[in-house]
């Protein structure tokens, strides 16, 4: 479903080919036209997709409170594989990355998915704004909104990291055996992030 979501949005942008009528310009991702569509384009392989960055949402709920993480930002460059313009779309997420609530397109426009009662969605514009203020839409919060950068690796890390001190101790890499507790190379006893990027497979 999520896929689907994300091929009609392409879609929309892209093509005309969901816009034949005012029921198609907004076609609802799970719609028989679209999907069909957008099971064409992924057979054929016409879009190429590239995962270009991921950076985490923060909100500031209170004034003299630190943001809290609400959620991520991934953004992706869209192409044809016979040619033509990259397209560069950004999906926003919960702190769940497979939950998708919403999109950013290449002119900016913000879409949030709500959801229906039969298990589809429908794609609501929410205005075009600010990278942040677009997020906050999606989110439907009037917080402010900040986006700071990360990684994979990163967030592998932060994953493990149970206590949050920034260190992987021997009882928090146990299940990956020697992958990464043998990349404590100072031989501290516990593993920083510094080492723990220099872990070819993880």
């Amino acid at each position: 479903m999520r896929n689907l979501i994300w091929l009609c949005a392409l879609v929309m942008l892209a093509t005309a080919a969901c816009k034949s009528s005012a029921d198609r310009a907004n076609a609802l991702p799970g719609s028989e036209d679209c999907a069909n569509l957008a099971l064409r384009l992924d057979r054929s392989h016409w879009m190429v997709n590239k995962h270009t960055s991921i950076s985490k949402v923060l909100a500031r709920r209170a004034p003299n409170r630190p943001p809290v993480h609400v959620g991520y930002l991934i953004q992706r460059q869209y192409r044809e594989m016979r040619g033509g313009p990259e397209f560069r779309v950004y999906t926003v997420t919960t702190l769940n990355r497979d939950e998708q609530i919403g999109h950013i397109d290449q002119l900016g426009r913000a879409y949030r998915y709500e959801p229906r009662r039969n298990g589809t969605f429908d794609t609501v514009s929410v205005g075009s704004n600010t990278l942040e203020s677009n997020i906050g839409a999606i989110f439907d919060t009037l917080d402010a909104i900040t986006v700071t950068a990360t990684n994979e690796r990163r967030l592998a890390f932060n994953a493990l990291d149970a206590n949050g001190d920034g260190l992987l101790q021997l009882t928090e890499t146990r299940s990956f055996g020697d992958r990464v507790t043998g990349a404590d190379t100072n031989g501290d006893g516990v593993v920083d992030f510094a080492e723990f990027n220099e872990v070819d497979v993880l």
